[in-house]
């Protein structure tokens, strides 16, 4: 059986906005002449109890450029941002003179080990600590003129929730510990900052320690929960082990794609006999809007395929969320799936996959084909 693999880099987008308060407070610009010190402001909103506001004596990383790409090169270096309640003082001061103009990333919570990073389309993150991550999207113009950056902070990380209910269970029920495992699931990684898109490259098990008791119904509050980097459980299975009443419990996550900026909330009950998930009951919601809009498609591509066989299964498609259209050849059309075969009579055929959001595709078997076209699929 012979295999073609084809795969393409891509990134993808997603958001936390961060308050800031109207306390009154001495201006930075008094007394500095013809030069200008830019003032940073941060928003938040979310609808999930996660970080709502900075509070006073938050540090971030502040990024300064020469341009509005991440790559870009530096207009001033390792740059500090604190917070004073009202603004983010900088250290050292971004500052600019009549003609200049500087564009502004910022990072939560601040690590010292990026403050000289360059490259800001791929930051090392490590989750072992569990800190939610927070990263300022598109880069902020500001000049001498219009020095004020107000930035619209975003999780970069997806929130995995589990709440549990106990069924005829005969124990105490105290949990002790969770920790989440897989192929998929990884404990580092990089990150851009203008996208939130995170590339695992370190698998390794989440895990933190608790001390609550399962009721009947379950928790209203303080649901146990991990930041985890987004995985997709679709083509590969990740398990959740629970430690209750000093015995392991293991269970498998249900089918799902997480997301970045993401809350899922897994339902779980707990007998005598295991743990198990309750599929049709997991809940998403965003961590970044409190509306409801349509998100950007990406991706777009479009794959043809000539061929003479008699059964032709479409090729797997990589990336979150891949949906599209397949028009087989002869006159019949239906909707992507992963494996979906289709039967012809006997000929040559041309089969046209549309797919959005896929990153890159896999064919197992080629026999039968004759040629494969792929000038329209990296568009």
């Amino acid at each position: 059986m012979k295999k073609i693999l084809y795969t393409i880099l891509t990134c993808c987008v997603w958001g936390l906005f961060y308050s800031c308060s109207s306390d009154s407070m001495e201006d930075p610009n008094e007394g500095k002449g013809n030069a200008v010190v830019v003032e940073i402001t941060t928003d938040i909103q979310t609808r999930t109890d996660v970080i709502k506001a900075f509070n006073k004596g938050d540090v971030m990383n502040v990024f300064a450029k020469t341009f509005n790409k991440p790559d870009a090169a530096d207009f001033i270096s390792e740059v500090k941002g604190t917070y004073n309640g009202s603004l983010w003082i900088t250290e050292p001061q971004i500052t600019l003179k009549e003609g200049e103009r500087t564009f502004i990333y910022a990072y939560a919570p601040y690590e010292s080990s990026i403050s000289n990073l360059t490259d800001l389309s791929a930051i090392p993150i490590n989750i072992n600590g569990q800190t939610d991550i927070l990263y300022s999207g598109s880069a902020i113009p500001v000049s001498h003129t219009t020095y004020q950056a107000k930035l619209t902070m975003k999780h970069a990380l997806a929130l995995f929730t589990i709440n549990i209910m106990k069924q005829g269970y005969t124990g105490e029920g105290k949990l002790q510990n969770i920790s989440l495992l897989g192929n998929q699931v990884y404990n580092a990684g990089t990150m851009n900052i203008e996208t939130g898109k995170i590339t695992g490259n370190q698998i390794g098990n989440l895990n933190i320690e608790t001390s609550q008791t399962i009721v009947d119904n379950g928790w209203e509050s303080d649901l146990p929960r991990l930041w985890c980097i987004p995985f997709s459980t679709k083509l590969k299975d990740a398990k959740l082990k629970a430690l209750i009443d000093g015995k392991e419990f293991q269970a498998k996550l249900p089918e799902i794609e997480m997301k970045s900026g993401y809350q899922y909330i897994f339902r779980m009950v707990l007998t005598d006999y295991g743990l198990a998930f309750i599929p049709d009951q997991t809940e998403t919601i965003s961590l970044n809007q409190d509306n409801d809009s349509a998100e950007e498609l990406y991706n777009y591509g479009v794959l043809q395929i000539k061929h003479h066989a008699i059964a032709f299964t479409v090729p797997r498609f990589e990336g979150d969320n891949v949906f599209g259209n397949i028009t087989w050849g002869d006159n019949t059309t239906e909707s992507y799936n992963v494996g979906v075969q289709h039967e012809y009579s006997n000929g040559s055929w041309q089969c046209v996959l549309e797919t959005w959001n896929s990153t890159g595709f896999e064919l197992n078997n080629i026999k039968g084909i004759d040629a494969i076209d792929i000038s329209q699929y990296l568009n």
